[in-house]
């Protein structure tokens, strides 16, 4: 993937609302690591990088944060 500007969550988030960037901008904009790990679960699940798997990984990576909140461990 492409290098890119990396954006704090809460500019991000502002920017998926007022419909200038998608998922997949999201996780592109986010950091490098998550550049990293989308490829990766994209290739794990034999999903396509695209806006809809982009979506999904946001959603999974949103989940395990509220697993390790719960545990205490974020």
């Amino acid at each position: 993937m492409a290098k890119n500007k990396y954006y704090p969550e809460e500019v991000l988030v502002e920017k998926v609302q007022k419909g200038e960037y998608g998922w997949l901008d999201y996780v592109n904009h986010y950091s490098e690591e998550w550049q990293e790990e989308y490829t990766q679960y994209c290739l794990n699940k034999g999903f396509c990088i695209c806006e809809d798997s982009a979506r999904q990984f946001v959603a999974y990576k949103d989940k395990l944060l509220e697993e390790a909140l719960e545990r205490g461990d974020a």
